[in-house]
């Protein structure tokens, strides 16, 4: 069995490589057990505001989704960082805050679609 550091040091090295049940220990290493367990995704609070949660899904050959593998390494980061600091609870939010956790592709903006008008059939004359 992995140990925790080198299956972090693989989710950092090959994020689209690593299998959903070794994302899921780091995780749990770092955060505790996840909140909402026993469905196709696993979700972990965080210990700070803005994005409370890490969320990992398993993908395609029991793999973890990649952009979840990379938000999950982040957040370990970012712990780990509190961590050292010695931040206490009111600066950890403060600082959190301004942490992007996320690093999804940009949401297009919604743009209204509009309905194509239907061309008009003509009767056929007998």
């Amino acid at each position: 069995m992995a140990s925790v550091a080198g299956i972090l040091q693989q989710m950092r090295d090959q994020p689209h490589g690593v299998r959903f049940t070794d994302a899921s220990k780091v995780v749990t290493h770092y955060f505790g057990e996840p909140r909402q367990d026993g469905t196709s995704h696993k979700v972990w609070k965080m210990p700070w505001a803005g994005d409370p949660r890490v969320n990992l899904q398993r993908g395609k050959s029991g793999k973890a989704k990649t952009y979840q593998v990379r938000q999950a390494v982040q957040a370990i980061d970012t712990l780990m960082a509190e961590r050292a600091e010695g931040h206490g609870e009111s600066q950890a939010n403060e600082t959190a805050a301004t942490v992007e956790v996320s690093k999804d592709k940009p949401k297009k903006p919604a743009t209204k679609k509009s309905k194509k008008a239907k061309p008009k059939t003509q009767k056929r004359r007998s």
